[in-house]
């Protein structure tokens, strides 16, 4: 579903709304934002919007990194071996600031 978005950082915008709206998972929105990453620090162009684009490639990175520190302060080590992390959920204020940030 998500291969539709390129990774820009209006299909971000597009993909946190996804997310806020439960139509993709937020494993899904951290999956999609890593590709975002790795094709941003491959991109050596000049940017027509740069500075858009630096706030987008900053909320993904703040996505990923906050995924990373919601899932090791929320359960155990026990836990996330069992854990369906699709089934995982931040909180909405998370994503509705983000989505709020990129402009």
């Amino acid at each position: 579903m998500l291969g539709k978005y390129s990774y820009t950082a209006d299909s971000l915008k597009k993909v946190i709304k996804l997310a806020v709206i439960n139509s993709i998972s937020h494993k899904d929105l951290v999956d999609w934002c890593e590709g975002f990453l790795q094709e941003n620090s491959k991109d050596t162009s000049i940017s027509i919007n740069r500075s858009k684009n630096k706030k987008a490639i900053m909320v993904a990175l703040d996505i990923e990194n906050q995924w990373e520190l919601y899932l090791s302060n929320t359960y155990t080590f026990e836990e996330l071996q069992k854990l369906e992390q699709k089934e995982v959920k931040m909180p909405k204020q998370w994503l509705e600031e983000w989505d709020n940030s990129i402009q």
